[in-house]
């Protein structure tokens, strides 16, 4: 008779988390363009800032929303079809991977931007190796 219930629980707490598992996977992606901000930096104060703490500035800025202004100094596609935005120095600037969804439904947008242009990043910011890393980023217009 104990077993059943022994058993029974364990059922159930299988479930509870299979359930809160399958729930977290199918989670909708978030809208960048719809979070609050929690920083609006001008990209070369990030940078220096970067480069002169970087594990301050890592806990400051890591997992946090920025909105970035800055210069664009190169546009690319990655392998898998991602665009990428660098802004201020292609060795050591801020690398903006835009949001797929956001991407594919604003081509023209990213189209029209050009090497030397002023731009508006808005995005998620991943930390620093050799560059920032902002994924996912949307353009703030």
């Amino acid at each position: 008779m104990k077993a059943k219930y022994i058993i029974g629980g364990i059922l159930l707490a299988i479930l509870a988390g299979a359930g809160i598992g399958l729930k977290m996977f199918f989670k909708p992606h978030a809208d960048i363009s719809k979070l609050d901000t929690d920083f609006k930096v001008e990209a070369t104060a990030l940078i220096n800032e970067f480069q002169q703490d970087e594990t301050a500035s890592t806990t400051k800025y890591s997992e946090k929303v920025l909105e970035i202004s800055g210069k664009l100094v190169a546009k690319s596609k990655l392998e898998n079809g991602t665009d990428l935005l660098v802004l201020e120095d292609e060795m050591q600037g801020i690398s903006c991977q835009l949001d797929s969804a956001w991407s594919a439904a604003n081509q023209p947008v990213i189209q029209s931007l050009e090497a030397g242009q002023s731009v508006k990043v808005k995005g998620i910011c991943k930390g620093y190796l050799m560059e920032i890393k902002v994924s996912p980023a949307v353009i703030v217009k």
